[in-house]
């Protein structure tokens, strides 16, 4: 029999708690920010669901309904007096947009080839991967997009290769694999090229401890345990990978990692402890780094199902355990985050690990006495650990959500700030603390290595973040600078958007930057997984930069896409993936110059136009004459650039969009993460791109409804990693117009 309802008067549990607090089953009191989130000093995060969905004040539903389907809802704010059915409240107005409309078709926009090409047929089902919103090659779609309604058909766009991921397959079975021989000096060399290759990505234990248990087995194979064996082959194996020189390291490092892979599933997943974590761990590096990325997600699957049977996960516990042994496990689900938050955002996947369960007070780390000896409790200020929360937070609150607003942008703009105030004090957490005037160049805990290799991948790590932020504000400032509503508007929704497209365009920059110095100026490891996704998704935001008309900053993008270009070059003579981003990085170099070179002569002939109405038109009386008009033209006319237009009818012809307020953005403060609009494809003729590319610098969107949001026809939203031909979109002929005014709104 059921229990009976409990009187709200009396109830003692809230009905609705946030989501922090549900994920850690904690007791929630239902305000905003609640108790819980107080004390863990994290008010930011504290958020709650929109479902149930929750009424205003006169008891209906904020619904947006366009053709009987809900396009939007209140989010809520408990504020009033807890306790109180009536305390939930309209905050402020979000759309909730699909990703893409419920066709069969949808299922497919995120769906990638294979490495051998099987993607359409059902049968072959098994052989498709997903790669969400986050993932590069997603984004990559977005500005192929915008460079096809901008500059037309050209290399970058037609470019059929670059849709399949690029996976490489093991060259040794593990399961045949023999122990490799090593002498001493070898094996020593290689296990300081470990520590080289993992700075800033993995702290799983110091370097005296690998070379003592190094020196231990080649002295004694047999008396060294198999939990043991199987971390020592697989460092090795992840430093001859790093060294590369030659096809005796390539061939080194393939054997090392087999046969310390054949240790780890032989020996060490029936009975799972710390070892376990720590080999998987090392199998999930070596897999990047050799462009086996989905290989590299289940396994690393496997670690973090291991890391939560032992309880490493819950702070508390591993500083029960105290002295070596806490620390080791602290240190492992650290670089357990470091691993699950590249690849996640990297592929566009839900990440396996979560910060909301290791109940952890993100305190000020003014209150750690000691940072150069943390101990266990102090792994909490780690720079590369609290990166991975606002790793975490963008992906889980921004991608995941399929929108971000204003005030969500802020939010986590205040945790960048803070984790920027205490970056010393954390690397010194890290080991990889900057020296002073009076040390030598090095850290107690840097290995022996120069301090820049591990802190430049964190700072990469941190503008890298910085570009996921606010990638969709720099999308959407390009598809809608060139309105008139939008050159008009001064609201400071406005300004506000722009900030942030100005701030992703400059993290690019800064990001490249910092891998070009640490490519070239430092005895970096030829495979940089981490470098290469960073530098490549920078590239993409510098192009799709390159289509901003509004001219509000001559941002140094050339130069920095020949640095990313030369950065991705060298990395590719050992990287399949770093070889494929560079050549898509030169095509997106080349289509930009294309369409800056269009833009600057459209601006050239309009100011022609301009001079002839005050000055005159020498061309004019040429008819008149005995001299040749070819003659006259030759004298009086610079010699286009063969980009020009071809005729004077297709030049600077402006579109005219439908009105775009952004006052009730203003109020709405949310925008959809790629920034794209459904429409924009349907609005354009690709006959045009011969003969009026004149517009591309004007409007890049014609079907907007009257409030600014986005109409959902067939193209999808966000951004899809499936080539679709464009054909494809204008087979489905001109859709109609729906405005939320119509809707009641």
């Amino acid at each position: 029999m059921p229990r009976a309802k409990v009187d709200p008067r009396f109830r003692r549990r809230v009905a609705h708690a946030c989501e922090s607090c549900k994920k850690r089953k904690a007791k929630c009191d239902g305000i905003l920010p609640c108790d819980q989130c107080k004390t863990r000093c994290v008010e930011d995060s504290c958020r709650y669901s929109r479902d149930p969905r929750p009424t205003s004040r006169d008891g209906s539903e904020k619904t947006i309904d366009s053709g009987g389907r809900t396009r939007g809802q209140v989010r809520v704010d408990l504020g009033e007096p807890r306790g109180s059915p009536s305390s939930i409240r309209p905050r402020h107005k979000q759309l909730d947009v699909p990703v893409s409309g419920s066709t069969a078709s949808s299922a497919e926009s995120q769906m990638l080839k294979d490495s051998k090409g099987k993607f359409s047929s059902l049968a072959d089902a098994y052989d498709k991967v997903y790669a969400g919103e986050s993932a590069s090659l997603s984004f990559m779609e977005t500005v192929k997009h915008a460079v096809q309604i901008a500059v037309g058909p050209c290399a970058f766009t037609n470019d059929p290769g670059r849709s399949p991921m690029v996976e490489n397959s093991p060259k040794i079975r593990f399961d045949t694999a023999k122990r490799p021989s090593l002498d001493v000096c070898t094996a020593q060399s290689l296990a300081s090229q470990f520590f080289l290759a993992v700075s800033g990505a993995m702290d799983l234990f110091d370097p005296p401890w690998l070379k003592d248990q190094v020196q231990a087995h080649i002295e004694q194979p047999s008396e060294t345990p198999k939990s043991t064996c199987a971390i020592i082959y697989l460092a090795l194996g992840i430093g001859a990978q790093g060294r590369a020189q030659g096809e005796v390291d390539d061939e080194l490092a393939e054997e090392c990692f087999a046969y310390g892979r054949q240790l780890t599933m032989f020996h060490l997943l029936d009975d799972p402890g710390l070892p376990t974590i720590q080999a998987i761990l090392q199998m999930t590096y070596f897999m990047i780094a050799s462009c086996q990325y989905n290989a590299a997600f289940i396994n690393l699957g496997i670690a973090v199902r291991a890391a939560y049977t032992l309880g490493i996960h819950l702070h508390e516990t591993n500083t029960a355990f105290g002295g070596d042994e806490g620390l080791s496990r602290e240190r492992a689900w650290k670089s357990l985050r470091v691993c699950d938050l590249f690849l996640a955002a990297s592929l566009g996947r839900p990440p396996a690990t979560s910060e909301s369960v290791s109940n952890i007070a993100m305190t000020p780390i003014k209150s750690l006495p000691d940072y150069e000896s943390p101990g266990v409790a102090g792994q909490v200020f780690s720079a590369m650990f609290r990166i991975c929360n606002v790793f975490e937070r963008i992906l889980v609150e921004v991608y995941a959500e399929k929108a971000v607003s204003l005030e969500l942008a802020k939010s986590i703009s205040r945790q960048h700030r803070q984790w920027t105030e205490e970056l010393p004090q954390m690397l010194m957490v890290d080991g990889l603390e900057y020296a002073d005037s009076k040390s030598s160049g090095l850290s107690p805990r840097s290995f022996g290595l120069e301090l820049k290799h591990g802190s430049s991948l964190v700072t990469m790590a941190y503008y890298y973040s910085i570009v996921l932020l606010t990638r969709p504000f720099l999308t959407f400032q390009v598809y809608h600078t060139s309105s008139k509503e939008a050159h008009d508007d001064s609201s400071s929704a406005r300004a506000s958007i722009a900030t942030y497209a100005d701030a992703c365009v400059n993290s690019a920059i800064k990001g490249i930057d910092i891998a070009h110095e640490y490519v070239f100026e430092l005895n970096t490891p030829k495979r940089q997984p981490h470098v290469i996704n960073s530098v490549f998704i920078s590239v993409l935001c510098l192009g799709l930069a390159c289509l901003d008309s509004s001219i509000r900053h001559r941002w140094p993008t050339d130069d920095a896409m020949d640095r990313a270009i030369k950065i991705l070059a060298h990395l590719g003579k050992h990287s399949a993936q770093a070889s494929r981003y560079a050549t898509i990085c030169g095509q997106l170099k080349e289509a930009a110059l294309i369409y800056t070179t269009r833009r600057a002569d459209t601006l050239l002939e309009e100011n022609n136009q301009k001079t002839r109405t005050i000055f005159g038109d020498i061309r004019a009386p040429s008819k008149n004459h005995d001299v040749g008009e070819d003659t006259i033209n030759s004298i009086t006319s610079p010699q286009r650039s063969s980009w020009s237009l071809p005729t004077d009818e297709g030049i600077g012809q402006p579109m005219t969009p439908h009105s775009f307020d952004f006052s009730t953005m203003q109020d709405e403060f949310m925008l959809p993460t790629s920034g794209v609009l459904p429409a924009q494809l349907l609005s354009h003729g690709y006959e045009h791109f011969e003969t009026d590319v004149g517009a591309a610098h004007h409007s890049l969107i014609d079907n907007v409804d009257s409030s600014g949001y986005f109409l959902e026809h067939g193209v999808p939203l966000f951004p899809v990693t499936s080539y679709v031909s464009p054909e494809s979109y204008f087979a489905q002929g001109s859709l109609g117009e729906t405005s939320l005014e119509s809707a009641g709104m």
